[in-house]
């Protein structure tokens, strides 16, 4: 039920969208939820598919935020999904990039219990020899294809409810295509679809409920914000030539002399993946807790906003954990291969953008927002940090140094990176 009198726009925090005619109206979806009312803000994206690019303050993606917001911001949504599961305990899926950290918090409360479901995440990256892969389509993206990638089934076998988990649910087909696909391997009665800002109209709400149903399932969904997104016409087309119109971006002061880098190499405990893709339990959360908060201990950083601890594109979750264990101001993002438009005025979310190749393959670019300072007095989202902590799996080489060089020359004190290893023979986790 929403709350009356708790509707808020959320257009203002973003000026340009503005100016465009891109509005986006936000309501807590409950009473609990209105200190989430002011957490969304539009950005704009280079994809001729979709023009706004709604920006989350409690993601940890795209904008900086104090690590405990956005590990909050998960646990209320994670309640949710524990209420609208009436006393069984789920399966999670959180669907990648974007949401694979939020998936790992919702799946930590949402068990009967209030302890952690069984998670695991899709992913993008290629696919391990021998593994299953389950594919489907993000129609929007500018990266389409999703993929379920695993080498044990047990996890989604049975009748326990499935959460899908996304950041923000626009019309309702990835989640469709995602469920039609994994219904037909592994059915089941009951889909929850759990989101921080929900922006489907009555139509697409009710024709994806019929959708699930002619699947033989029920499928209910729970947000902590529902939203309506209101567009001119042409609207990708307008930002395509307001992005053409721009003038180059010009961060802040980047340092001529680059800050020192150290490395930190983290063998993580047997069992442990970098990444949730293949699944995640209750093992794994207590072994990774312990071992991201040891890695913590060996950072000569201060534990408050003036570090940022940066993920890896769908490494956001042990980065998160980094970020927690230095102190629940400490702020967190990640990179991401969404391509969008930065520009360094005020009332704009996405302020500055560094870019180099990403860690995975070495060839599609990958984009770090607000990370670099911003160039204004009022500095909004990018204030710039004393300590950059990167966490990635990649190893130490020619696919890390574009990042980790874009990083020492925004950082103003400090560099820091943490290379996660697979077990006690200290094995990459993936190629660097």
């Amino acid at each position: 039920m929403i709350a009356e009198g708790l509707a808020t726009d959320v257009a203002p925090a973003s000026v340009v969208a503005a100016r465009l005619g891109i509005t986006v109206r936000a309501t807590p979806s409950f009473p609990g939820a209105a200190r989430f009312a002011d957490t969304v803000e539009v950005g704009l994206r280079r994809n001729p598919k979709r023009a706004q690019l709604l920006v989350s303050r409690v993601l940890g993606k795209h904008i900086p935020v104090p690590v405990g917001q956005v590990l909050a911001a998960a646990e209320a949504l994670g309640s949710r999904v524990r209420a609208a599961c009436a006393g069984q305990t789920p399966v999670v899926i959180g669907f990648a990039e974007t949401a694979t950290g939020l998936g790992h918090g919702v799946a930590a409360v949402c068990a009967a219990d209030g302890g952690l479901a069984h998670y695991l995440h899709t992913t993008r990256r290629p696919a391990p020899a021998g593994a299953r892969v389950v594919r489907f389509s993000e129609e929007h993206s500018h990266a389409t294809d999703q993929a379920l990638v695993l080498k044990d089934d047990r996890g989604l076998r049975g009748n326990r409810p499935l959460v899908l988990v996304d950041d923000e649910l626009t019309t309702g087909k990835t989640v469709c295509n995602a469920i039609k696909a994994i219904h037909a391997i592994w059915p089941r009665d009951a889909y929850v679809l759990a989101s921080l800002i929900d922006c489907r109209d009555g139509d697409q709400r009710s024709s994806l409920v019929q959708s699930v149903r002619a699947l033989g399932a029920e499928c209910i969904s729970v947000c902590l914000l529902d939203g309506s997104i209101r567009l001119p016409a042409e609207a990708a087309s307008a930002v395509s030539e307001f992005a053409e119109s721009l003038q180059p971006a010009t961060p802040g002061p980047r340092r001529e002399d680059p800050v020192q880098v150290r490395w930190l190499d983290v063998a993580l405990p047997r069992g442990v993946p970098p990444i949730a893709a293949g699944g995640w339990g209750r093992d794994q959360e207590r072994a990774a807790f312990a071992a991201m908060s040891r890695a913590a201990s060996a950072l000569p950083v201060a534990g408050d906003g003036r570090t940022l601890v940066i993920g890896d594109e769908e490494l956001m979750y042990l980065p998160q954990l980094v970020a927690l264990a230095l102190g629940a101001e400490v702020r967190t993002s990640t990179t991401s291969r969404t391509p969008a438009i930065a520009l360094d005025e005020p009332g704009y979310p996405l302020r500055t953008a560094l870019s180099f190749p990403s860690t995975q393959d070495g060839r599609r670019p990958v984009h770090a927002y607000n990370v670099a300072q911003s160039g204004h007095v009022q500095p909004g989202n990018a204030p710039g940090f004393d300590h950059l902590v990167l966490v990635t799996d990649a190893r130490r080489g020619p696919r890390t140094a574009g990042l980790v060089a874009e990083l020492a020359a925004s950082a103003l004190s400090d560099v820091h990176v943490i290379s996660l290893h697979r077990g006690a023979a200290g094995e990459p986790c993936a190629a660097g």
